[in-house]
C-alpha cells in the first residue's frame, strides 16, 4: 500500500482537479499530490477537511476494499494485488506505504468501516465542526444510524484512539503522527522519495525538460517535458542543432534541424534541404495552455478495479513523469498513434501539428506544447509564456494555440471571488502576448482561444456512474463533484457543480473573459503575428460525435469528468481546422510537392 497510496495520491490530485504542478510549480508540504493540487487555487476549506490528502486516502482506500469484495479475498491480499497491478519499479514504496498504514486500513476495513471512516480514523480526513462529513462513498451503518452529529464524531474518535494505540504498540511513527496530529506526511521528506522529488521539482518549477543537456529547450528523452512536449533533438550536447532552426549550410553534413533531412543528391549537387524544403512555406506548431492543451488524461482503469488488472499500468510511469499528460496524443501537437499507449488510452488521434506534416514534410518535428495544467492567465503571464523557444527572422514561423479554457473561472473556492476579473484578465492576457510577440518571428499566427461553456460538463455527466462506482454502481458524477466540492479541492467549484444557477453564473463569468480576449483579437496589431479569436467550441464537437452516432459523454475524460478525452481531442482538430480554413485559409501551408521524394528518401525521417 506504500507507493499505492503515493501513486493514486499522485494521480488522482492531477486527475480529479484537472490541475497539476502547473501554476506554481513548488512542491507542497504534502509531497506530489499537494504539488499537484497547488495547480488549483488552495482553499481553507481544504485545511480544514484534509483536502487533497483526504482524497487520496479516501479513493486509495476504497479500492483495496473493492478490490477485497470483487475477488473474494482478505484485505491483506487486496492490499498486495493492487501493489503487483503497478510496475516493478513502483513495489518497493508500495510496501513501504503498505507496512505504514496497513495495519489500522485492515483492522478498520474487516470492521465493516468503508474508506470514508477509515481515513477519519488516521487522520488523513477531518470534519470541521457544525459540518457533515465530506464521502466519495455510502457512509457505513455505523455512521448512517447516528442520531447526531455528535454520535459519528464519537465513533470516529474511538477509532482514532485504535489507531493510535496500534501504531504505538507496532512503532509506526508517520501513522502515530498523522493520527495524533491530523498532519499529512511530506513524502519528500522520506528518504525514498528524495530522488524523484528532486527529479520532478526540476521539470515542475520551469516547465522545461528535465533532460537537457545542451539547454537549448529540447531532449531526446521523452517524458519529464521532454520529446512528448517538444520535437526530439537530435544531439543534446549541441545547442545549435535542435528542432525549428534554419538548416545549417542546408544540412549537407548533418541533420541541425532534426527533421530527419540531410545530405546531398550527388546529381544535382544540391542538399535534399534546398531542393525539397526551400522556398515550401514551413512552419511549425505550438501551443501555450493549460491541461486541456496539454491533454490530461488518467485511464479510468486506474480507478475501475472491474478493469485493473497489470496491463491497465504499464505505462504508468511513463504517465506520472509526463504530469499525467499526453501531449504526443493532443490536438495541437500530437504525433503518435494512440494504440502506441493501449490500453490505458484510448481513440483516434489528430492533430493540427499532424495535419501540417501532412503538408510539407519538412515540418518534421517542428512542435511544442507548453500546456500546464492549471494554467490561468496570471501564472501564463508570470511563468509559462517565455517558456516558448525563441524564434528569428530565418526560422520558420509557428502556428502558436494561445488556450486558457477554464481556470481563470475555476477553482476550489465557492462563489466568484477568486474568478480572475475582466480587467485582470485583459493585463495578463495582453502581458502574455508581449512576451509571446517577443518570441515569434514574422509571419506567425496565433488563435487566442476563449473560455469553455462548462455547463457541457455536468449536463452530460451527473447522471452517470462514475468508474469508482463500477463496481457497486454507488458513485455517480454527482457524487463526484459534490466530494470535492465538500473537500475544498474542486477543480471547478461553479461547473461542478448540482445548483444550476452557480454552473449559469460561472459560464456568464467566462463569457465575460471572453469579450476581453475577443477585445484585443479585434483592436490590438503585433510586431510578429497576426491574431484570431475561436471559441472553445465543444458544443461542435459533439455535433460531429452525434452524427456518427455517438452520445457527448462520450468525449469527456471518465475520471475527473472535467477534461475532453482523446476522441474529444481528434473531434476538436477537425473544429479548429474548419474554423481556420473558414476564417483564415491563408494562414495554412500549402502542399508541398516533394513529399513523396521525402519519404521515399528518408522514410519516417528518423521518428519521434
Amino acid at each position: 500500500m506504500a507507493k499505492l497510496f503515493w501513486v493514486y495520491a499522485f494521480l488522482l490530485a492531477s486527475c480529479t482537479l484537472s490541475i497539476s504542478v502547473g501554476a506554481s510549480g513548488a512542491l507542497r508540504r504534502d509531497g506530489l499530490f499537494g504539488a499537484l493540487l497547488g495547480g488549483a487555487q488552495a482553499t481553507r476549506l481544504a485545511d480544514d477537511t484534509g483536502g487533497s490528502a483526504c482524497a487520496g486516502c479516501a479513493i486509495m482506500v476504497g479500492l483495496v476494499e473493492q478490490l477485497s469484495q470483487l475477488h473474494n479475498a482478505t484485505v491483506v491480499e487486496a492490499i498486495d494485488k493492487l501493489c503487483g497491478y503497478l510496475p516493478k519499479d513502483l513495489h518497493g514504496p508500495c510496501d513501504y506505504l503498505a507496512k505504514t498504514y496497513g495495519p489500522a486500513v485492515v483492522e478498520f476495513l474487516e470492521s465493516k468501516e468503508t474508506s470514508d471512516v477509515v481515513c477519519h480514523a488516521i487522520g488523513f480526513c477531518k470534519t470541521p465542526a457544525g459540518t457533515d462529513m465530506c464521502h466519495v462513498f455510502p457512509l457505513p451503518p455505523s455512521i448512517q444510524h447516528a442520531s447526531s452529529r455528535r454520535q459519528r464524531s464519537d465513533h470516529i474518535s474511538a477509532l482514532r484512539r485504535r489507531a493510535e494505540e496500534l501504531a504505538r504498540e507496532k512503532e509506526l511513527n508517520e501513522l502515530l503522527n498523522t493520527v495524533t496530529t491530523g498532519a499529512f506526511p511530506n513524502f519528500c521528506d522520506f528518504p525514498v522519495f528524495h530522488e524523484v522529488c528532486k527529479i520532478i521539482e526540476r521539470w515542475t518549477e520551469e516547465h522545461l525538460p528535465a533532460d537537457d543537456l545542451d539547454k537549448d529547450r529540447y531532449s531526446d528523452l521523452a517524458s519529464a517535458r521532454g520529446s512528448s512536449w517538444r520535437g526530439k533533438d537530435c544531439d543534446d550536447v549541441s545547442s545549435n542543432v535542435h528542432p525549428g532552426r534554419k538548416a545549417r549550410d542546408g544540412d549537407k553534413l548533418f541533420d541541425s534541424n532534426c527533421n530527419g533531412i540531410s545530405g546531398v543528391d550527388h546529381e544535382t549537387g544540391k542538399t535534399y534541404e534546398d531542393m525539397w524544403c526551400n522556398g515550401t512555406g514551413q512552419s511549425g506548431v505550438a501551443l501555450l495552455g493549460d491541461s486541456i492543451g496539454a491533454h490530461f488524461h488518467i485511464p479510468p482503469a486506474w480507478l475501475n478495479v472491474t478493469e485493473m488488472n497489470e496491463l491497465a499500468f504499464q505505462h504508468a510511469i511513463f504517465a506520472l513523469t509526463n504530469e499525467l499528460d499526453w501531449p504526443q496524443l493532443s490536438m495541437a501537437t500530437g504525433h503518435y498513434n494512440a494504440s502506441n499507449w493501449s490500453p490505458e488510452i484510448q481513440g483516434p488521434m489528430d492533430s493540427l501539428y499532424q495535419r501540417y506534416v501532412e503538408l510539407n514534410r519538412c515540418n518534421h518535428r517542428d512542435f511544442q506544447n507548453a500546456g500546464v495544467n492549471g494554467a490561468r492567465s496570471t501564472s501564463m503571464a508570470k511563468e509559462i509564456a517565455s517558456t516558448l523557444s525563441p524564434r528569428n527572422a530565418e526560422t520558420p514561423p509557428l502556428l502558436l494555440i494561445f488556450e486558457l479554457v477554464g481556470n481563470d473561472v475555476c477553482n476550489g473556492h465557492p462563489g466568484t471571488g477568486h474568478m480572475t476579473t475582466p480587467e485582470e484578465y485583459y493585463k495578463a492576457q495582453m502581458e502574455s502576448l508581449k512576451i509571446i510577440d517577443a518570441s515569434l518571428n514574422k509571419g506567425s499566427h496565433v488563435v487566442l482561444v476563449g473560455l469553455a461553456d462548462g455547463r457541457f460538463l455536468y449536463d452530460n455527466m451527473h447522471a452517470r456512474t462514475h468508474p469508482l462506482g463500477a463496481l457497486r454502481n454507488d458513485v455517480t458524477y454527482t457524487d463526484f463533484y459534490t466530494y470535492l466540492n465538500c473537500l475544498g479541492v474542486s477543480p471547478c467549484w461553479g461547473w461542478m457543480n448540482k445548483n444550476e444557477t452557480w454552473r449559469n453564473i460561472t459560464s456568464e463569468h467566462a463569457f465575460q473573459l471572453n469579450a476581453q480576449l475577443k477585445k484585443i483579437a479585434d483592436t490590438q496589431t503585433f510586431s510578429n503575428f497576426d491574431t484570431m479569436y475561436m471559441e472553445y467550441d465543444i458544443q461542435s464537437a459533439a455535433d460531429i460525435w452525434s452524427k456518427q452516432g455517438g452520445q457527448p459523454w462520450q468525449l469527456i475524460e471518465p475520471v475527473d469528468g472535467f477534461h475532453a478525452n482523446q476522441i474529444g481531442n481528434a473531434l476538436a482538430t477537425q473544429v479548429f481546422w474548419n474554423k481556420i480554413v473558414q476564417t483564415k485559409p491563408k494562414w495554412l501551408p500549402a502542399r508541398n510537392p516533394h513529399n513523396d521524394d521525402i519519404v521515399q528518401r528518408f522514410g519516417d525521417q528518423g521518428g519521434y
